[in-house]
């Protein structure tokens, strides 16, 4: 086991700024390194917005887009790999100079269609315009493995529309839960046995209101705080989910992480983690650590979460790329207090 994960964006200026904080702070117990998404690309899944709504097979409404009838919708060139071929050349001479361990292997991170049409579509349009985006994503992906080694790569399907969904925050515009999990696996489908495959099952990060996965805000009170006003109830939905990918995926995945919340301290918060059946190969790890209770907040958590499920590696609930620099170096003082006493997995 690695240990500790990250799922992507890291509050760091550039590409080589993150892979020197991860080897210098991380390693060994982080192995999948992530490129830390600097510049537009911390705006996630907001970086297709032009492929949506400047699309002449879509009609626009407002801030919406939706199937225009009687065209068939299309998608120009969607890339995800150009700037993962760019930034995976900084990390094979961030390896070669000693900066990672040569066993490193790099991460891309890439929101599912599920999550672009939430962001981009009108609600009765979704299901038809996230299935021509597939279409367009999946060159971008063979793409990468043309310019990349698949035994170099590991790939993360962005899973917080799928996870929310499934909490019920959002409208299912699929037949039902199974169907999500269907389209997943189809993405799961393009990777190769060479490369790893993992998931992020997400609900955002809690430090900010602006996520749609946050609510509204009650009062002026709360709007004035910020961070998440709808908190999921206990770990149902995480496993709901990850048993359905492992139901419907049909090869191997390496790992899994699922974001927690800060305020889950009792056992029935994490006693759904024992009906988790993913196969025995896949690494299951849990967004414990939080900036603002640490090292001893992972401690407490993991310590109830284990009564339920015997092994696990431990990260933050989302990525580090909205973290503060004071907030990013809590996280990493906490990483390496726990990492000295041995603490990063229950296993």
């Amino acid at each position: 086991m690695t240990n500790f994960y990250l799922t992507g964006s890291i509050n760091v200026p550039d590409v080589d700024a993150a892979f020197a904080l991860v080897g210098e702070n991380l390693q060994p117990n982080v192995l999948r390194v992530p490129d830390g998404e600097p510049g537009d690309r911390a705006n996630w899944v907001l970086t297709q917005r032009d492929l949506f709504l400047d699309n002449p097979t879509l009609d626009v409404v407002g801030d919406r887009a939706r199937v225009r009838p009687g065209v068939a919708v299309e998608f120009r060139d969607v890339d995800y790999h150009s700037v993962a071929a760019a930034s995976y050349q900084r990390f094979v001479e961030a390896r070669r100079t000693g900066v990672l361990l040569p066993e490193s292997r790099f991460l891309v991170s890439i929101p599912t269609p599920f999550n672009a049409v939430n962001s981009f579509v009108e609600f009765d349009s979704q299901v038809e315009v996230a299935l021509a985006y597939e279409q367009a994503l999946r060159r971008s992906v063979e793409e990468l493995f043309s310019l990349v080694p698949a035994s170099d790569l590991a790939v993360q399907w962005d899973l917080p529309t799928e996870l929310a969904t499934v909490e019920g925050w959002f409208p299912n515009p699929y037949p039902g839960n199974e169907a999500i999990f269907a389209a997943t696996a189809r993405l799961a489908s393009w990777i190769p046995a060479e490369a790893e495959l993992t998931f992020h099952l997400c609900y955002g990060d809690s430090k900010f209101g602006a996520s749609p996965f946050m609510g509204d805000p009650p009062d002026a009170e709360a709007a004035a705080r910020g961070g998440r006003h709808i908190l999921p109830r206990d770990a149902s939905a995480i496993v709901t989910v990850a048993n359905g990918l492992s139901r419907h995926v049909g090869r191997r995945i390496d790992a899994i992480h699922a974001a927690t919340v800060a305020t889950w301290n009792r056992r029935a918060h994490w006693q759904p983690l024992q009906n988790l059946a993913v196969e025995p190969s896949t690494e299951i790890f849990l967004g414990l650590l939080h900036a603002e209770d640490g090292a001893e907040g992972a401690r407490d958590r993991a310590a109830i979460a284990s009564e339920f499920l015997p092994g696990f590696g431990i990260s933050t609930e989302c990525g580090l790329g909205r973290h503060s620099h004071d907030q990013l170096d809590a996280v990493v003082a906490a990483y390496r207090e726990l990492a000295g006493t041995r603490e990063l997995a229950s296993a």
